[in-house]
């Protein structure tokens, strides 16, 4: 894909999120996306309990070093962003609905740019905020995934650093107290 068409591609993905209605949308290079092994580190030290619980997450999910060969090989990173205003510092409630409101967004966000596929050089790589919750219970590891197109690993599964991703797409990573962000990523 050449300059222009990377161009074209990357402003109809940008229109897209603007579409589903993401708070915040920004792109970079992909080449400027770090892949840091003690963010993979972190999913080791289960501090999401869905380490080894999930078809999505390490060790299930693939290696560092695959995804730090895929990211390598693809042009541009699209960020998307669910902002959300809570009620205040212990809305729980507020910060599940910011969570399955940005899952939908980017479940339907990351399906429609699979037509993607088409266009760019290779299949995009959807990069999604936590966890996989797609069932209400995962199928890892007793059986295969039940969604294996709609699964998506989050961010820090791939080693990138959410904030600086945020901040090289030109998008806030905080937006203040009160709020709760989700971020997530379509790298093609």
């Amino acid at each position: 894909m050449d300059e222009n068409e990377r161009n074209a591609v990357t402003f109809a993905v940008l229109e897209a999120a603007k579409a589903e209605g993401f708070e915040c949308r920004g792109s970079l290079p992909a080449h400027l996306l770090e892949v840091d092994p003690e963010v993979r580190s972190m999913c080791a030290d289960n501090r999401c309990r869905s380490y080894n619980k999930n078809w999505a997450c390490p060790p299930a999910c693939g290696t560092i070093e695959e995804y730090a060969k895929a990211l390598g090989a693809l042009s541009v990173c699209v960020v998307v962003q669910t902002a959300f205003a809570l009620e205040d510092e212990f809305d729980i409630e507020g910060m599940q609905d910011a969570e399955r409101l940005h899952k939908e967004r980017f479940d339907r966000f990351a399906s429609a740019a699979k037509l993607l596929r088409d266009r760019a050089a290779s299949s995009p790589l959807a990069l999604a905020a936590g966890a996989c919750t797609r069932c209400p219970q995962c199928s890892y590891p007793e059986r295969p995934c039940r969604f294996p197109d709609d699964a998506h690993a989050s961010m820090e599964a791939a080693g990138l650093i959410v904030s600086a991703t945020c901040d090289a797409a030109g998008i806030p990573y905080y937006h203040g107290k009160g709020t709760i962000a989700y971020t997530s990523c379509l790298v093609f």
